[in-house]
C-alpha cells in the first residue's frame, strides 16, 4: 500500500509539474501551427501544385531535412540533459560558459556548412530529387532556391541553442512561439503577392517564388531573433567563446552524433518519399508536402509539446536518480500522446477531403490536387500516435545516455521505408497507386521503430504498467469509436442538407461535434490523460 501511494503521489507531482508548461506550450504551438497553415495555404493559392511549387518544396527539404539532422530534431535532446544537469550544479556561470562556448562552436561549423551547401547546391538536387535532371528547367530553377535557402540552416541552429537554454530554464511560451515570426513574414509576403493587383495579374510565377523563397530565410531569422531577449534574465552572461573546454561540450557530441540519425526519422522518411515521387508527375512532391503538413498540425500541437516539456523533467529525474518519477513521466507522456493522437488520426481521416476543399481548392490548385493531398493526409495520419511516441521515446534515451537504440531504430525504419518506397515505384503500374504507396511507406516505418523503441526502453530497466496501459488505451479507444460516430453523422446530415457555405460548416461543425463527443466520453469513462492534461500546474517545484 506504501508503494501505491507513493506511485498516486509521484503521479500528481508529474502532472502537476508538466501539465500547465504543456497547456503554455500547446497554446503557443497552436498559434503557430495555425498560421503555418495559413503560410501553406497562401503558398496553395498562388503557386498551385505543379513545376514551381515542386521545386520550391524541393529546395526547401534540404535545409529542413539539415535543421532536423543538426539543429532542431538533434541537437536539443543532446543539448538539454547536459546544460539542465550543469543548471542543477548551482552555478550560473559555469551554465552560460557551456552555452557560449555551444553557440561558437555552432556558429562556425553550421556556417562553413551553409558555405559548402551553396557551392554544392547543384550535386545536392540531385540526390534529394533525381527525377528533376530530366527537366532542366524545373532541375535549374531547384538549384537557384536552393543556394537562398540554404542560410536557414544557420537560424534555425541558432533557434535551437535558443530554444534549449530557455526550455532547460522552465522558459517554454517564447520559444513554442518564435515560428510565428518566421510564418508572419510569409503570410505578408503571400498576401502581397496574392493581392497586389499588378502581381495577382502576372503569369510570372518564377520571380514570386523567388521573392517567397527569400521571404523564407529571412523568416527564420526572425524566428531565432525574437528568442534572443527571452535569456537576458537568466541571471548569466553570454560571450563569444572560441576554445571549447567546457567539459560538457564533450558529453554534447558524444549524445549529438547518433542523436543525427535516430531523432529525424520523421524527416528523413519524407526526404525518401520526396527522391521516389521526384519521378512522379509534376505537383506529385507538392501534394505530398500538403499532406505531410496537415498531419503535422496535430502533431505538431500536442506530440511536439508533450515531448519538449517532459524532456527537461525526465532529465532531472533521472540525474537525481528518480527511477520512479522518470518511469511514470514517461509513460503518462505516452498516455497522453495516445489519448490525442488516436481521435486525431480517426478525425483526419473522416473529414481530410472536406478540410482539403475548404484549405487549397482555390487559386492555382485543382480538385484532382485536392484529391491526392486529401488521400496522402490519411495514410500519413495513420503514423500519428507512432510519430508522437517516437519524439517521446527517443528522447528518453539520452538522459540515460544510451543513444545507440534510437539510433538502430532510425536506421531500420530508413531502410524499410526505401525499401517499401522503391518497390512501390519499381512493381506498381498504375501511377495513382504509387503514389499512395509513398505515404504507406512512412507509416509502416515509423510504426516499427516506435515499437523498437519501447523494446529498448523495457531493456534499459524502464517500466510500463502495462495493465493500466491497456485499461487507458480501451477507454481512450471507446471515446474514439463514439467520436466518429459523431463526425460521421454530422458530416451525412450536412451533405443532406447542403445550407450556404457548405465548405465551412461541413469542416469545423463536425469537428465540433466530434471533439465535445469525445472529451465528454473521456470524462465519463474516467481516463487518465483527461486529468493530465486539465492538471493544475503548482507554483512550488519548477
Amino acid at each position: 500500500m506504501a508503494i501505491e501511494r507513493a506511485g498516486v503521489r509521484a503521479g500528481h507531482r508529474t502532472a502537476h509539474q508538466v501539465a500547465g508548461h504543456f497547456r503554455v506550450v500547446s497554446i503557443a504551438t497552436t498559434i503557430s501551427r495555425v498560421t503555418g497553415f495559413g503560410r501553406d495555404l497562401l503558398n496553395s493559392w498562388i503557386f498551385g501544385a505543379g513545376l514551381v511549387s515542386d521545386s520550391y518544396f524541393a529546395a526547401l527539404r534540404i535545409p529542413n531535412l539539415l535543421r532536423d539532422l543538426f539543429a532542431e530534431g538533434a541537437f536539443s535532446p543532446a543539448f538539454v540533459p547536459v546544460l539542465s544537469k550543469t543548471i542543477k550544479g548551482g552555478k550560473p556561470g559555469e551554465a552560460w560558459e557551456l552555452i557560449s562556448q555551444v553557440f561558437t562552436t555552432l556558429l562556425l561549423a553550421v556556417g562553413v556548412t551553409v558555405g559548402l551547401g551553396i557551392l554544392a547546391a547543384p550535386l545536392l538536387v540531385h540526390v534529394v530529387a533525381p527525377g528533376f535532371s530530366g527537366d532542366p528547367a524545373k532541375y535549374a530553377l531547384t538549384v537557384s532556391l536552393t543556394r537562398l535557402l540554404f542560410p536557414v540552416l544557420l537560424f534555425v541552429s541558432m533557434a535551437a541553442l535558443w530554444m534549449g537554454t530557455l526550455n532547460s530554464y522552465n522558459r517554454f511560451a517564447v520559444p513554442a512561439f518564435a515560428p510565428v515570426a518566421m510564418n508572419l513574414t510569409l503570410i505578408l509576403t503571400g498576401l502581397y503577392l496574392y493581392f497586389w493587383p499588378s502581381l495577382r495579374s502576372s503569369q510570372d510565377e518564377t520571380s514570386k517564388i523567388y521573392l517567397w523563397t527569400l521571404a523564407t530565410t529571412v523568416g527564420f531569422a526572425f524566428q531565432w531573433l525574437i528568442q534572443v531577449p527571452a535569456t537576458k534574465g537568466l541571471g548569466g552572461r553570454f560571450r563569444l567563446a572560441w576554445t571549447p573546454t567546457h567539459p560538457g561540450i564533450k558529453e554534447i557530441l558524444t549524445l549529438l552524433a547518433p542523436a543525427v540519425i535516430s531523432l529525424s526519422v520523421t524527416q528523413v522518411d519524407f526526404l525518401l518519399n520526396q527522391i521516389f515521387a521526384s519521378f512522379l508527375q509534376n505537383g506529385s512532391i507538392t501534394c505530398l508536402n500538403y499532406g505531410n503538413r496537415l498531419m503535422q498540425l496535430p502533431y505538431g500541437v500536442f506530440g511536439v509539446s508533450i515531448a519538449t516539456v517532459v524532456l527537461p523533467l525526465m532529465s532531472r529525474q533521472w540525474a537525481e536518480g528518480d527511477r520512479q518519477g522518470f518511469n511514470q513521466t514517461l509513460g503518462q507522456s505516452l498516455e497522453a500522446a495516445a489519448f490525442i493522437m488516436i481521435p486525431a488520426t480517426v478525425g483526419l481521416c473522416i473529414l481530410s477531403l472536406p478540410i482539403c476543399r475548404l484549405a487549397f481548392q482555390h487559386g492555382h490548385f485543382g480538385e484532382e490536387a485536392t484529391r491526392l493531398v486529401s488521400e496522402a493526409t490519411c495514410l500519413y495520419a495513420l503514423g500519428l500516435f507512432a510519430h508522437s511516441g517516437i519524439k517521446i521515446t527517443a528522447q528518453a534515451f539520452y538522459p540515460l545516455q544510451k543513444p545507440q537504440w534510437p539510433f538502430w531504430a532510425a536506421v531500420v525504419s530508413m531502410i524499410s521505408t526505401a525499401f517499401l518506397n522503391l518497390s512501390a515505384l519499381l512493381f506498381l503500374k498504375d501511377p495513382h497507386l504509387k503514389f499512395l504507396a509513398l505515404p504507406l511507406a512512412t507509416t509502416v516505418g515509423v510504426f516499427s521503430t516506435f515499437l523498437f523503441l519501447c523494446y529498448g526502453l523495457i531493456r534499459q530497466g524502464v517500466k510500463f504498467d502495462f495493465p493500466a496501459v491497456f485499461q487507458e488505451g480501451g477507454k481512450i479507444l471507446l471515446a474514439t469509436l463514439a467520436m466518429a460516430g459523431a463526425t460521421k453523422a454530422f458530416l451525412l446530415g450536412l451533405r443532406t442538407w447542403n445550407p450556404p457555405g457548405d465548405r465551412v460548416w461541413e469542416v469545423f461543425l463536425p469537428i465540433g461535434a466530434g471533439a465535445a463527443t469525445y472529451f465528454l466520453c473521456a470524462k465519463a469513462l474516467g481516463c487518465q490523460s483527461y486529468e493530465w492534461i486539465r492538471a493544475q500546474r503548482t507554483q512550488g517545484k519548477k
